[in-house]
């Protein structure tokens, strides 16, 4: 069952220094389902994070839909808004800076307990205790301030309240970029257990395609704006359609050293292209080292495996042709 659909959302800003529109989202889909953990990767820039704050109601779409148990989110009223995106919650990338050095971290939960209309005092320090375990952590670490945890634990509380609200969903944005590669690993098998214990949905955003292959059972690939493939985890890993999702995978290190010699690298040349003036047609087509002229003109969707869509002019058609 489909919780939560984007569809055809559009989120653009304008620079304060030039007035030019930057086209951070142009027409981005996605569907998350109940109890489903789903991955959206690209590099820096190309749009990920506006996508997630735009969920959320941090960003204001220009057009588009957000619909949430089938209710458009953006044609409610702001109060309804609030309301409905309490089960629709966000967890920054930083834990460093979404923490204040001012508050314990049962203060920083309890403040969280408040706003979502949790009034005596009593069930919510039992809950903030609750709220703890339920990250790996425990209830006597209440007391202590941020600044004495480490970057793990301090990612664990800002999941921790984030499940104050008892949310349905999770816009999780960049959520190890910033912790050692040892914690990764236990934040990523966190997410899996909310999933399996609280039926938790999850939306994954990363750069790096490793990140997310831990726990995504789908995964959508972006880039400048828009989303170029996605598909089952297994089909996109494995058999990768689009030339930017086959970059990004060639550069995901294998651990077997005598493999990682002998693979072959994608390297790709130049930089992202400015979202202010995207490039027409296939938007990686000034760094793809397949391109050709068609490429100017917009890709066809192209379905290379079932459930699995490209949008590239030659990504196969093996599904359709079955």
């Amino acid at each position: 069952m489909t919780l939560l659909a984007v569809e055809n959302l559009v989120t653009w800003f304008r620079d304060r220094t030039t007035g030019e529109e930057v086209r951070a989202c142009d027409g981005v889909s996605l569907t998350l389902g109940a109890g489903e953990i789903v991955g959206l990767v690209g590099e820096s820039g190309c749009g990920k994070s506006t996508l997630g704050r735009s969920i959320v109601g941090l960003e204001r779409p220009r057009s588009g839909r957000i619909v949430y148990k089938g209710v458009d989110l953006l044609t409610l009223s702001t109060r309804e808004q609030r309301k409905a995106r309490r089960s629709v919650q966000f967890i920054f990338q930083d834990p460093y800076s979404s923490l204040s050095s001012r508050q314990t971290i049962g203060e920083a939960i309890d403040e969280a307990l408040v706003i979502n209309g949790e009034g005596n005092a009593k069930a919510r320090t039992a809950r903030t205790g609750e709220l703890l375990d339920a990250v790996g952590l425990t209830p006597q670490m209440a007391t202590r301030y941020a600044r004495e945890m480490s970057g793990g634990q301090r990612q664990r509380v800002c999941i921790a309240r984030s499940l104050a609200a008892d949310p349905e969903v999770l816009i999780c944005d960049e959520p190890v970029s910033s912790l050692d590669v040892s914690i990764r690993a236990q934040i990523m098998n966190l997410f899996l257990k909310l999933r399996d214990e609280m039926g938790m949905s999850c939306l994954l955003i990363a750069h790096d395609l490793a990140v997310v292959r831990q726990a995504a059972k789908r995964v959508y690939v972006m880039y400048l704006g828009r989303i170029v493939e996605e598909g089952a985890s297994r089909d996109v890993y494995a058999d990768p359609a689009h030339p930017y999702t086959q970059s990004l995978i060639s550069a995901v290190p294998d651990p077997n050293p005598d493999i990682e010699r002998e693979r072959p690298h994608i390297i790709l040349k130049g930089e992202l292209p400015s979202p202010v003036n995207p490039p027409s047609g296939c938007r990686f087509r000034t760094r793809c080292p397949s391109a050709v002229d068609v490429c100017a003109t917009p890709p066809p969707l192209r379905t290379p495996n079932p459930g699995q869509i490209a949008a590239c002019h030659f990504a196969p058609e093996r599904a359709s042709a079955a």
